[in-house]
């Protein structure tokens, strides 16, 4: 079989490849469920636009449905080259969005709460984790019922705020506060 693999092309080493990545995927956003802040190295931005949030179990089952359908079709059902990313790409996208609509109706609902991030989150004194520039953005971080809130952060002053700072949120735009110094609250 091994013979098979690397005599019918680099498209199976593409797919495996695939399977491999995906499973790796799958391990580190497991172990970065569970230590958080821990392996947090992004920031949040907002560009002003919103987009629904794809489940990094969603990605990682499309690539694992991807390669491994891509490498039966190349190994047992001897598929030429384009048959079998057809077959691949459509077995993935099945079971990436099955893994989505486990991930939207199934686990998030258990875990959201009955009220909306911006009524939250306004009134609420924070701590600033990552030092809020005069015309930039930094970050702040609170905790709520639903667990650790992040969020990207201006000055409603237009002065800079250090780290580890308490502010005050004013309002929150889509994943963005606005934000004012606790003692000029």
């Amino acid at each position: 079989m091994l013979h098979e693999f690397w005599a019918s092309g680099t498209l199976n080493i593409v797919y495996a490849g695939v399977v491999f990545t995906s499973f790796v995927f799958a391990v580190i956003t497991l172990v970065g469920a569970e230590f958080g802040d821990a392996l947090d190295f992004g920031a949040d931005a907002d560009g002003g636009v919103d987009f629904i949030s794809v489940s990094p179990f969603a990605l990682a089952m499309f690539g694992a449905g991807f390669g491994t359908a891509g490498l039966v079709t190349r190994l047992w059902l001897d598929m030429g080259t384009i048959p079998s990313v057809l077959w691949a790409t459509a077995v993935g996208l099945v079971f990436g969005v099955l893994a989505q609509a486990f991930f939207i109706y199934i686990l998030s609902p258990s875990k959201s709460s009955h009220f909306s991030l911006s009524d939250d989150a306004a009134g609420r004194e924070v701590e600033v984790i990552t030092t809020i520039p005069a015309n930039g953005m930094g970050e702040i971080a609170y905790d709520n019922v639903s667990g650790r809130v992040k969020l990207g952060a201006r000055s409603a002053t237009g002065k800079p705020i250090k780290r580890g700072s308490l502010v005050t949120i004013e309002r929150v735009t889509g994943r963005v506060a606005v934000v004012r110094p606790f003692e000029e609250s």
